[in-house]
């Protein structure tokens, strides 16, 4: 998929693992507060559990380029607690690609893939309480808020984690 100025979005495989782990490292040192998981998890991660993020058949994992070089990251995974759920995961824009509307690119190819992907029902997205650009980004996408709950985040701060799901189903009988 690809926007202007040379942005363009696709499916990560086995072979940008490397690409994919700069930028999840990068993301992780940069916004602690944002994500499920902490740089000093990941960084010990080996070359193989890179590539089984890429591997998965229940899940999709997206590079964001600036013509050949990737600016950031996204994906969609099942909820490891129930098969009829997608959950969006991982996105990251580089710092000085914010602003200029790329998550549009990251929403459209996880909502599409998403709606591709049969066996989930709803897809679902969370953001830290404080995480306001998250919350704008998947309103106008559709996105319903569902609650909120308190949540021990990697960073070691306590701080609700909002949720919010889309309906597939509703979507695609739409199409």
């Amino acid at each position: 998929m690809s926007a202007a100025g040379g942005y363009s979005i696709r499916v990560l495989t086995v072979d940008d693992w490397q690409a994919f782990s700069i930028m999840r490292l990068e993301a992780l040192q940069k916004y602690p507060q944002f994500f499920g998981s902490s740089y000093e998890r990941e960084k010990a991660y080996s070359s193989g559990d890179w590539q089984q993020w890429l591997i998965r058949q229940d899940a999709c994992l997206f590079g964001l380029f600036d013509k050949e070089r990737i600016i950031g990251i996204t994906g969609a995974i099942t909820d490891k607690y129930d098969a009829a759920i997608g959950m969006m995961i991982a996105s990251y824009i580089q710092p000085e690609y914010q602003g200029r509307g790329l998550s549009a690119l990251l929403y459209k190819a996880r909502i599409d893939w998403a709606l591709n992907y049969l066996d989930w029902k709803k897809l679902v997205i969370s953001h830290h309480e404080s995480n306001e650009t998250s919350r704008r980004a998947n309103q106008k996408w559709g996105f319903h808020f569902i609650g909120k709950a308190p949540r021990n985040w990697p960073d070691g701060t306590t701080a609700d984690d909002w949720n919010y799901e889309l309906d597939l189903e509703q979507l695609r009988q739409k199409q």
